[in-house]
């Protein structure tokens, strides 16, 4: 998932406890960066793409936020370098029922709706920032994790900090850049200007 932008980024391996993937939520939930190619719709990208299956987009996510606006229309609102997509799954109350992707409330949110735009280029390498929330973040999170996230150096570090201990209980592997290390070497780092390449794979618990 490395932008060919001529900086290399660090590789990290992670092979967990199953029950300790879900600590790397956190990252899927703050943004992580994914490559495209520019110029598609939000459909296109998740579907032909990123591989969601068109079913799952049509029946599990239910609000989907372009640069911080509500799309209703899925195959009308196109992704560009930089754009920035959140995806949840049903959202609790009346607040989600008039946040939900082309919903009877839609016609109550006009200044947060997302509008028809054209795609300012088409088919060139491109990054965005993508987000997951609540049911989207479990039920997809494992798959992008084991697959390989684009994140900050230092919101990995700030993640491990927060739950040192438990990752070095059940860290079982940890390959940076294809070599072995532990837990500690990776906060001690300094990678505040970094990007990491984030591969989390869960291992049988002991």
């Amino acid at each position: 998932m490395e932008k060919n932008d001529g900086i290399s980024n660090l590789r990290i391996s992670l092979t967990t406890k199953d029950e300790l993937v879900t600590i790397f939520y956190q990252l899927l939930g703050q943004g992580f960066r994914v490559n495209i190619q520019s110029g598609c719709s939000v459909k296109e990208l998740l579907c032909n793409q990123l591989g969601i299956h068109e079913d799952y987009l049509n029946e599990r996510i239910k609000t989907i936020f372009l640069n911080a606006k509500v799309v209703d229309e899925v195959d009308s609102a196109y992704v560009d370098d930089d754009s920035v997509l959140a995806l949840s799954g049903a959202m609790p109350g009346l607040v989600g029922a008039i946040l939900r992707s082309g919903g009877m409330y839609a016609g109550m949110r006009n200044q947060i709706s997302h509008t028809i735009n054209e795609a300012s280029t088409h088919g060139a390498d491109a990054q965005i920032t993508l987000k997951l929330w609540n049911l989207v973040v479990r039920e997809l999170g494992p798959t992008f994790l084991q697959n390989g996230i684009l994140i900050k150096g230092k919101d990995l570090q700030d993640l491990i900090t927060l739950h040192l201990e438990e990752l070095e209980a059940g860290c079982q592997a940890i390959q940076l850049n294809d070599k072995s290390v532990e837990v500690a070497d990776l906060r001690l780092a300094d990678w505040k200007n970094k990007m990491i390449s984030l591969q989390v794979n869960s291992g049988k618990a002991a």
